[in-house]
């Protein structure tokens, strides 16, 4: 891009620097991002629509989530975890594919839902009640030595069953399910599933779910999965695309590092 067109006719510039997934050295990092910006072609501009967070560096966007006062309400909250605050752009994309799905038959799924910040942000932008829809919630809730997941920080401290029901606690449309994936689908999997979002750093149980999902999907039913698309968990991508070999469809991998499958029949 050798020029900027008419600024009087463009968006404001906005950017996001979050956390840095792997950053050694977050001083370095900057000093290198600053470097980076100064080789390219109107630099401030670029510099200045830039976003810098979850493992991701890129600049010349809209970044239209930070222009919706609800996602930047997410990411400027102190109150939040930082976590939860870096990854605006997943939960960006994954409200969006929720809110979709909402129009098609069956209920929602979050299948490893931690402390709840995704299932609460749909609780928020999806009106369940209205839908008629009811929306369940699957974890182990701890981490124990020895268990493939990844032992996140919550996951090692008592009573995060607990916290979590009682953030659900006034909201009769959600079930929460403890325990192992899938033991814990018989009797709590819904005949019909609209969207599930599929996040347990696990590929043995998450290839064990799709299993489970996918025949349950409608027509358009979709499935987002957190960590399809990261490198360092690509065990579980390879794990879900052998359960879809013998399928129609597959998992498109977003830039995210999520991943996306919309039921085409």
């Amino acid at each position: 891009m050798a020029r900027i067109r008419n600024r009087r006719d463009l968006l404001s510039p906005k950017r996001f620097f979050g956390t840095v997934s792997g950053a050694k050295h977050h001083g370095r990092f900057f000093a290198g991002f600053e470097s980076m910006m100064g080789a390219l072609e109107n630099p401030e501009e670029m510099k200045f629509s830039a976003f810098a967070s979850d493992s991701m560096v890129v600049w010349n966007r809209c970044l239209s989530f930070l222009r919706d006062p609800f996602f930047r309400g997410i990411a400027d909250d102190p109150n939040n975890d930082t976590k939860d605050r870096g990854t605006i752009w997943r939960t960006y994309l994954l409200e969006y594919f929720a809110q979709v799905a909402s129009g098609h038959p069956g209920d929602f799924l979050e299948v490893g839902c931690y402390q709840g910040h995704t299932a609460s942000v749909l609780c928020q932008r999806v009106d369940f009640a209205k839908l008629g829809k009811r929306y369940h919630l699957f974890d182990l809730f701890e981490w124990n030595e020895g268990d493939p997941h990844l032992d996140l920080p919550a996951l090692l401290e008592p009573g995060l069953y607990e916290r979590v029901k009682a953030r659900f606690a006034d909201k009769p449309f959600v079930s929460i399910h403890r325990g192992p994936v899938p033991d814990t689908f018989p009797g709590n999997l819904p005949d019909q599933i609209a969207f599930a979002h599929i996040d347990m750093n696990n590929a043995t149980a998450e290839a064990a779910a799709v299993e489970a999902i996918y025949p349950r999907l409608p027509k358009g039913g979709t499935i987002v999965f957190d960590d399809y698309g990261w490198w360092m968990l690509s065990d579980q991508k390879q794990a879900v695309d052998r359960v879809l070999a013998n399928t129609q469809d597959c998992v498109l991998e977003l830039p995210t590092g999520q991943g996306l499958l919309i039921k085409r029949g």
